[in-house]
Formats: C-alpha cells, sequence, structure tokens
C-alpha cells in the first residue's frame, strides 16, 4: 500500500514538471516570437529642465520657545493655540509659590507671532530651562515668512546657486506646487556617518529657501520634495530618452520606416534630451526595441 502511494506521489509530481516546462516553453516562444507592435514617437519643441531633487523641511521665519526663568507654578496662560501676538504681548506668568496672590510679572512675546504650541497647563510646576524645548510652555512662530531646511549632497553643491528658482511639494499637500527661490547656501559641509556593515560618510551642503507664494496651508514642520531648477531651455527640439539608441559615444534613431538616422544631442533630464542635429520638429521615430535588448542578453548568456 505505501509502495502505490509512492508512486502516485512520484507521478504527480513528474506530470506537474512537465506541466510547468510546456509552460515557460510557451511562454517564452510567445515573448520573443510574437510579431512587436511599433511605438512611435514624435519629435517636438518644448522646454527642457534639469533639477536637482532633495527633501527638506518647512521652517518659520523666526520661532522661540517660551519657558520658565526660575522654579514654580504656572500662574496663568494669557493666550490660545492660533492668537497671534504683537511684540510686548503677555504670554505666561510664573509664580514660585502657591500663593497666587503674590504679584509677579508675565513674560511676554519677543516679537510678532502666531502661538502655534501651548505644552503645559495652569497650575503646573515648571522648571527654569532657558529656551530649551524640553520645558517649553508655549512656542510661537513668526510665519509671515517660511523657508525650507534641506541638505544638498556634495556630488550636486556645485549645480546649485543663491536665487535659483525651486518647485516644492509638501508630502501632505497633494492638489498643489509651491514655488521658491535658494536665499542661503552654507559655505561648509556637515559629516554624516550612516550605521551600517561598513561606516561611511557622506558630506551634506544646508541650504535655505524662501516659499514665495505661501498660503495658510502649507504650515512650519511639513517635510516637502524640493526640485531646483538648475538649468532651463525653451523652445528647443525634445525627444523622449525611450526612442534614443547609443553606441559608444554616438546616438541614434530608427526613423518610422526603418532608416537609421545619427543625431547629435544636447542636455538631458529624466525625460527628455534636446536635439541639436539629426531630426526636425514633427519627425516621427520608433521607440527603442527592448525585445531585441532581451534576445541580445539571451545570447550573451548562451
Amino acid at each position: 500500500m505505501k509502495k502505490l502511494f509512492r508512486i502516485r506521489n512520484v507521478f504527480i509530481i513528474l506530470i506537474a514538471f512537465i506541466l510547468v516546462l510546456i509552460a515557460i516553453f510557451l511562454i517564452k516562444q510567445t515573448f520573443l516570437t510574437s510579431k512587436r507592435e511599433l511605438i512611435i514617437g514624435t519629435v517636438k519643441k518644448g522646454e527642457l529642465i534639469q533639477r536637482v531633487t532633495i527633501a527638506g523641511e518647512v521652517v518659520p521665519n523666526r520661532s522661540t520657545f517660551i519657558t520658565a526663568p526660575y522654579n514654580g507654578y504656572i500662574k496663568k496662560i494669557y493666550v490660545k493655540i492660533g492668537d497671534k501676538l504683537k511684540e510686548g504681548n503677555p504670554i505666561v506668568s510664573i509664580s514660585q509659590t502657591l500663593d497666587f496672590s503674590d504679584r509677579v510679572f508675565p513674560i511676554r512675546a519677543p516679537f510678532d507671532g502666531t502661538v502655534v504650541h501651548i505644552e503645559k497647563m495652569e497650575g503646573e510646576y515648571v522648571y527654569a530651562n532657558m529656551g530649551s524645548s524640553d520645558d517649553c510652555i508655549v512656542r510661537m512662530d513668526d510665519v509671515s515668512r517660511l523657508f525650507v531646511n534641506a541638505k544638498v549632497p556634495e556630488i550636486d553643491i556645485v549645480k546649485i546657486k543663491k536665487g535659483q528658482d525651486v518647485l516644492i511639494k509638501a508630502t501632505a499637500i497633494l492638489d498643489r506646487q509651491y514655488h521658491g527661490i535658494i536665499t542661503e547656501i552654507s559655505l561648509a559641509s556637515l559629516k554624516t556617518t550612516t550605521n551600517s556593515w561598513r561606516d561611511s560618510t557622506s558630506a551634506n551642503f544646508p541650504i535655505k529657501v524662501e516659499i514665495t507664494d505661501k498660503d495658510e496651508v502649507i504650515k512650519p514642520g511639513m517635510t516637502v520634495t524640493i526640485d531646483v531648477v538648475t538649468n532651463r531651455l525653451d523652445n528647443v527640439l525634445l525627444l523622449g530618452q525611450e526612442y534614443l539608441y547609443q553606441k559608444d559615444d554616438e546616438y541614434f534613431v530608427y526613423l518610422e520606416d526603418g532608416q537609421r538616422r545619427d543625431v547629435k544631442t544636447g542636455l538631458s533630464n529624466e525625460v527628455y534630451t534636446e536635439i541639436k542635429e539629426g531630426l526636425r520638429e514633427g519627425d516621427r521615430v520608433r521607440q527603442y526595441d527592448f525585445t531585441q535588448l532581451v534576445k541580445d542578453m539571451g545570447n550573451v548568456r548562451r
């Protein structure tokens, strides 16, 4: 009986293996021998933008943490979140004893700003910790201007200049993008050591970008992605990267009728390449034959 079960199991495994081989063979034959539908692209004139993309964080023009100047109890908080303060407005008063009848003088706003956090409540005991966020009672920001702090890898820093235009996309705001301009570039890098099986050190240069079209939606602390426009060409001939062939240092295309045409290229970005010679606006070219690439790779392996 056991022998019969063993034979049946072997037979089932053998049949399954044969079916898998047949399926692989049919898929391969279909992929390699089927006639490929040609995809045609058109040379067009347009704008080509080269950019450096990095991550950053939105920060206010100024920010301060209101803390206790001495140990004591919070007697009164004069503000609430969202209040817009003028320099000198009272924010909080601290009493060193529980006898709140004692006369105390309030801590006042050091500049015009908005209350964005209230971390403590009236009657709570607080410790003197001048200017530190650890024992913050109230945080206020000057949001009359907003900036993005970001770090540029050293490989890209030579492309970055003060005054360059920046496109800003906030992770939490999907329906619009913002514009900005680079206002500061650090003259020295910050070294960062990554913890991995082999410690490596990277150098990044801090930059500051001012958001020129801020609104009430974008807020300090939001994470953003910024595209620094490092080069821009207007009204140039463009062709998608997927239509270009390259052999050594030469570039060429195949026209719609199959004729090969050598081209001279200019600047490129992640989508398009500038065509300087060899094609005209409206020329139609074939997309790169990726199936032929698969065949060639297979021949190399054999």
